[in-house]
Formats: C-alpha cells, sequence, structure tokens
C-alpha cells in the first residue's frame, strides 16, 4: 500500500492509498507519471525510477539507523523526537574531540540528527523563503561537519554502525535536498504518520482477500484520511457525501462541491449534524455551473 500526501504547502491537504501487487519502482513511477517537482520520501531504490522529479530523502530513516546502532541499555535514555512532537527537541552541542571520547560513534551520528531536528522546529514557523535562507545559515554548517565526522569512521561491514554510516553516504545529496526550497520538510513523517493510521487498521484485518477489496480499502483510506487531514467531521463528511452523491455523481460540479476542501462540506461537516431531519427531500440543492 502505497501513500501519497501533499505537503504544509498545499492549497488542499490530499493523501491518497494506491494497493499495487508489488514493490517495483515502475508503481510510484506510474502513479506519479507527469509529475514534475519534489518528492519527500524515504530511502527505497526504487524512487530512482522516477523521471523529471527532485528526491528529497528522509533525514529520521538516517536518524533511526544510528539509533539502532546505539547498544539497548544506552539506547533507552535517547529519543526520536520530531520537529511537530508533543515535546520539544532539546538543543545539544555537538561534542568537542574531549566529549566525543566519552561517546560511541553512533551516539554522536545521533546528535547530529538531532541537533537539526532542533533547529527545524524553530524554524517551522517562518515562510518558506525566510527558512530557506535560515537553513543555509545554521544547517549548512552542520552537514559539512557530519560529513567531514562521517569520512573519519571505518566500521566493521555488516555491523549497525557499517549500515548507518552506508545509508547516510549512498543518499549524500539526496538527504540535503531539502536545503533547495523552504516548502520542503527535513522528513517524510508527513507520510509515516499517514501510513501509520493503516497499518493499526491492519493489525485488526491482517489481510486483503483480493486485491480489489485491497484497492477499495485504497479508496476509503484516501476519503477519510483526506476529511481529517482538512479537519472535517468524518461521520458527518461520509454521511453528506452518501446523501448527494446519487443524484450529483455525474454532475462534474457537484462532484466538486462534495471535495473534502471545499466551502460547502466545511460549512455542512464541522459541528453537530441531524441525520433524522437532514434526508434527502429537506438537503440543501448543491450549486450547479
Amino acid at each position: 500500500m502505497l501513500v501519497y500526501t501533499t505537503g504544509n504547502d498545499a492549497l488542499t491537504a490530499i493523501v491518497l492509498y494506491d494497493y499495487q501487487p508489488s514493490r517495483k519502482g515502475s508503481c510510484a513511477q506510474n502513479f506519479l507519471d507527469g509529475f514534475n517537482g519534489l518528492v519527500q520520501c524515504d530511502g527505497y531504490q526504487g524512487y530512482n525510477r522516477l523521471e523529471d522529479v527532485t528526491l528529497v530523502c528522509c533525514l529520521a530513516h538516517a536518524r533511526r539507523k544510528f539509533f539502532e546502532a546505539v547498544p539497548a541499555a544506552r539506547r533507552k535514555k535517547l529519543k526520536l523526537l520530531d520537529i511537530n512532537s508533543d515535546v520539544a527537541i532539546e538543543d545539544s552541542n555537538l561534542p568537542d574531540e574531549e566529549e566525543a571520547e566519552q561517546l560511541i560513534p553512533a551516539e554522536i551520528g545521533l546528535l547530529y540528527c538531532n541537533k537539526l531536528f532542533y533547529l527545524e522546529r524553530t524554524l517551522k514557523d517562518l515562510d518558506s523563503g525566510e527558512r530557506k535562507q535560515q537553513r543555509t545559515v545554521l544547517e549548512q554548517p552542520i552537514w559539512e561537519q557530519f560529513w567531514n565526522w562521517l569520512d573519519t569512521l571505518h566500521p566493521t561491514g555488516g555491523s549497525k554502525l557499517g549500515k548507518a554510516v552506508n545509508y547516510a553516504q549512498n543518499h549524500h545529496d539526496t538527504l540535503m535536498n531539502y536545503l533547495l526550497d523552504g516548502r520542503c520538510e527535513i522528513s517524510n513523517n508527513r507520510a509515516e504518520r499517514k501510513a501509520k493510521s493503516y497499518a493499526i487498521g491492519r493489525k485488526a484485518f491482517l489481510f486483503h482477500t483480493s486485491e480489489a477489496g485491497a484497492g477499495a480499502s485504497a479508496v476509503m483510506y484516501s476519503i477519510v484520511e483526506t476529511a481529517k487531514a482538512n479537519n472535517l467531521n468524518i461521520f458527518q463528511y461520509l454521511y453528506t457525501v452518501l446523501l448527494y452523491m446519487p443524484d450529483y455523481m455525474n454532475s462534474s460540479a457537484g462532484i466538486e462541491q462534495l471535495m473534502p476542501w471545499s466551502d460547502f462540506i466545511k460549512e455542512q461537516c464541522s459541528g453537530l449534524i441531524d441525520v433524522e431531519s437532514n434526508v434527502p427531500e429537506n438537503r440543501i440543492p448543491l450549486t450547479q455551473a
């Protein structure tokens, strides 16, 4: 189940789930055919097949590699906070040579990542232009230090630290591509949170009995998660769509007004709804173009 979502700069918030029978790169390639711009994603190699796009790799995925390389006993005190976490990420100075001797390499790598996440949290309320400028001033030097430090490491092949180092080095350019545009985020956690919604449901239903069923599930998740992203009452939205769809399903103007971001839906799907009186014969007609 592939998940696509708009960024924080979108005029309308959209979340789309797309079931595919495999994880081939062609699946994303076909879905995004005709799109050009920035695509934020994890480090899955299949995304390299996308054409006319700039890949922006997720720092959270690289950070987790360093986190997993920290021994379990020392890992208990560490936290992987996002820029939108309820608890703020604490600022931490990068260790000097003396302090670095008290830390293992995986912990130092984690410090670099958390420093960047901390700085991003301080910039999240800026407009995109100013955010890009401040990233160059504040974050670019951190990246340069990080890459210089990473080049000094020679981890054992196949070790967890080795995997963390290789992952970062293999995605050197794409990890930094978020610096190209202030609208980009430092991680793709926005999409990861939407994937979590499906993963939680899957723990209950376990599997789909057919590809058609998986496709239907993708449609329903797309409708519900897009409604949530537009701050709608989910029950009200589904009730309203089912109320109007029979008569307006072939009307382009009607379909537009039933989109989660339309003014009509925002007015109808907030607050309480009277399902007893809000019946087909009493409904407000949709405006026809």
